[in-house]
């Protein structure tokens, strides 16, 4: 089955599945979302369906659980058709607004607010400013993901930080404008095993999140689609 032949049943399903995991990172079952009250399936109607979803590439079940987990193809799907950008409330507006505000100079302005992002969205932030100044902050936040207790894993995403500028050359050729652009897995210049957001505002500036792919994609759209429309 091609990815536009999701049956709306299979693409609500595949919504539910990847905002769990994205929220517990523990594979998700027919159990869990009956139980939540996230649909009005049986629980045998539900299982076939994340059968079919698994064998459709979109979902994958680890070891023996008896839940599943979204794969690369996955998150692709849910970001270009399912997901809807989670925009900062109105008290997140305020705090971005007077971290500007507080900034001693023009050029501390990004950082503080990178930080900020950072924490809002519990991974790491790498700016590249004017003149091509590298910054990056929320390491704590990405290496505390439990995507990172495999200590392989943790190496090779820390590669990007050693080849900071020159993989980010490579994000900023792939945003085509001015809106956020979502890099997953094999499309993403910072590492096969890690999911990225990246927006262009203001002089040549970069801000991009750097997560697992198991990253809340919605919130960080939301966020850097609001930061490029006020700095």
């Amino acid at each position: 089955m091609s990815d536009n032949q999701l049956t709306d049943r299979k693409r609500t399903l595949l919504g539910l599945i990847i905002e769990k995991y994205v929220e517990t990172a523990e594979p998700v079952g027919s159990y869990v979302l009956i139980r939540d009250g996230e649909v009005e399936l049986s629980g045998a109607t539900v299982r076939n369906e994340m059968r079919d979803l698994e064998d459709d590439g979109f979902l994958t079940q680890p070891h023996t659980s008896a839940g599943r987990i979204p794969t690369e193809a996955g998150y692709r799907y849910y970001v270009e058709h399912l997901m809807a950008p989670d925009q900062p409330t109105t008290r997140i507006q305020a705090e971005v607004q007077a971290l500007g505000r507080r900034a001693a100079t023009r050029a501390e302005r990004p950082k503080a607010i990178g930080r900020f992002v950072a924490d809002y969205i519990d991974n790491a932030v790498i700016l590249r400013l004017e003149r091509d100044n590298m910054y990056y902050t929320g390491l704590s936040h990405l290496f505390a993901q439990p995507e990172f207790r495999d200590h392989a894993h943790m190496v090779d995403i820390s590669s990007v930080f050693d080849e900071c500028e020159e993989r980010l050359a490579a994000v900023a050729e792939a945003i085509a404008d001015e809106e956020p652009v979502v890099l997953i897995g094999r499309d993403n210049p910072l590492g096969y095993g890690c999911g990225t957001v990246a927006v262009r505002f203001g002089r040549g500036t970069l801000m991009v999140i750097v997560g697992p792919l198991r990253m809340p994609y919605a919130r960080a759209v939301g966020v850097l689609d609001y930061l490029r429309n006020i700095l």
